[in-house]
């Protein structure tokens, strides 16, 4: 059996919409469509959710999004009107939702010392 390598730089929380982590994403374009989902994981780098398939129609590689605010758990509130770049989103037609992978923008050192003891504290209480 072939192992995976990890090629992340930062350890990543997962979630699932049970944990009811959640936000509310501006999406690209001229009507400033917001949309409040679930969040699928959490990094110093990046951030991943779901979203509905006509919001996300025109959503493609590198547009700008942005979290407006992380509204559960109340540990993650310092994390609002942060840019987000989109890496890659996964459409399938037996899916309900498309999946959307992004890279944080603007992210200050505060907030990534705050997210990475989040996502430590997180991974710590899975053991």
């Amino acid at each position: 059996m072939v192992k995976g390598v990890e090629r992340r730089k930062y350890p990543r929380a997962y979630f699932t919409v049970k944990d009811g982590i959640t936000g509310l994403f501006e999406l690209p374009g001229p009507e400033k469509f917001a949309m409040s989902t679930n969040i699928l994981s959490l990094s110093e780098g990046g951030i991943s959710f779901i979203g509905q398939k006509e919001a996300m129609e025109n959503v493609k590689t590198e547009d700008a999004i942005l979290l407006v605010r992380v509204f559960e758990p109340a540990k993650l509130h310092f994390l609002n009107n942060v840019f987000i770049h989109v890496c890659h989103t996964i459409d399938e037609p037996d899916m309900e939702h498309v999946l959307c992978g992004c890279r944080f923008a603007n992210l200050s050192e505060e907030q990534k010392k705050e997210l990475g003891t989040f996502v430590k504290d997180r991974l710590d209480s899975l053991k």
